[in-house]
């Protein structure tokens, strides 16, 4: 017997982790959102190239558009589509920013949030690819109970920090979800 569905996912490391954390109940819901977090994380930095992040953060800090005019802004997002060729988050980033910027967003803000929402929008599909995989794997009833835990914990993020977090990464965030290894780091009773 295997120790889940989990182990035969066909997902980078941080997603079967977080997928084991969203199956098992002894993970609470905190625990469930880092490892959210890191799996989002993880995502980006394997498929959102430095020159995109950096074509973006030109477009939202104004650089060579000192106005801030959107015309310039949408025509800068659209040079900024070659960078993003190859990569479905990159190319999802800048499709936020366009939105964004259509509706006269054109500041540092506007930037986390098309972020966070390109990596809420890759960990609403990344979970549908681990509920199909739960449900050939196991059943309906756990493909479901995983399902809800990781929707619960991809919407209960915001936009901006998640998107502050990705683009201007602290080194602590680095690492990947904490594991609790004393006899005092249980379950919280609360």
């Amino acid at each position: 017997m295997s120790d889940g569905p989990h182990r035969s996912l066909r997902m980078r490391r941080a997603w079967k982790e977080l997928a084991k954390r969203g199956d098992q109940r002894t993970y609470d819901s905190d625990q469930v959102a880092e490892a959210t977090t890191h799996a989002l994380a993880s995502d980006f930095k394997n498929e959102v190239s430095a020159p995109l992040v950096s074509a973006l953060k030109d477009v939202f800090t104004r650089r060579d558009n000192s106005l801030g005019l959107p015309e310039i802004a949408l025509q800068q997002l659209d040079e900024a589509k070659a960078l993003a060729a190859g990569s479905v988050f990159g190319m999802n980033a800048v499709a936020w920013s366009i939105q964004l910027v259509h509706e006269n967003r054109v500041d540092k803000d506007a930037l986390y949030d098309a972020v966070g929402l390109a990596a809420k929008e890759r960990g609403f599909a990344n979970t549908r690819s681990v509920e199909e995989h739960y449900l050939r794997e196991s059943n309906q009833r756990r493909a479901d109970g995983v399902s809800a835990r990781l929707q619960s914990a991809i919407s209960a993020l915001s936009e901006g920090k998640l998107g502050s977090m990705l683009v201007d990464p602290q080194p602590t965030a680095a690492r990947g979800p904490r594991k609790r290894t004393d006899l005092n780091d249980g379950v919280p009773l609360s």
